[in-house]
C-alpha cells in the first residue's frame, strides 16, 4: 500500500491491471462499504478486493487488521522491554556487579522479551500471503 497525495494506492503491478470488475450496490450498500473499507484503512475496491480473496485464506479483513495492529502495538513493546534491558545493562555494568534486583528485573524482562516473541510468532501465520497475493498487491 503506497500512500500519494493523501490517497492510499496499491503498489503497482507488473503488466498493470487490466481487468475490470462492476458491482452494483445501493445507496445503503454503498454507504457500509465505504466506512468498512475507511475502518480497515483501505479503498472501497481494495476492501472488496481482499475480502473476497480473504476467504481462501481464511482470514477475513477485519481479522487481518487486527492482526496488523496487534504487531504494531507489539513492536511497541518490543523496544520498551529493549529499552529496560540496556538501562539494567548500564546499571549492572557501572556498579561493576548484576545485584539480587538487577537480576530479578532482568529474569522478568527476558519472560516478557518471551511472552511477546511468542504471541507475533502466533500472529504472523494469519498475516502470510502467497507469494502471488504478494505478487498481486
Amino acid at each position: 500500500m503506497i500512500v500519494v497525495a493523501g490517497r492510499m494506492r496499491q503498489a503497482n503491478a507488473e503488466g498493470g491491471r487490466p481487468i475490470r470488475r462492476e458491482v452494483k450496490l445501493t445507496e445503503f450498500e454503498d454507504n457500509a462499504l465505504y466506512f468498512a473499507a475507511q475502518r480497515a484503512g483501505m479503498t472501497p475496491a481494495r476492501f472488496l478486493k481482499e475480502s473476497a480473496l480473504s476467504r481462501e485464506r481464511g482470514v477475513s479483513v477485519s481479522e487481518r487488521h487486527e492482526m496488523s495492529t496487534r504487531l504494531n502495538q507489539l513492536n511497541g513493546s518490543l523496544a520498551a522491554v529493549g529499552n529496560n534491558l540496556n538501562q539494567l545493562a548500564r546499571r549492572a555494568n557501572a556498579e561493576e556487579a548484576v545485584t539480587a534486583e538487577i537480576s530479578a528485573e532482568l529474569t522478568h524482562s527476558l519472560a516478557k522479551l518471551r511472552a511477546t516473541m511468542r504471541e507475533i510468532s502466533g500472529t504472523l501465520p494469519g498475516l502470510a500471503v502467497s507469494p502471488e497475493e504478494a505478487d498481486a498487491s
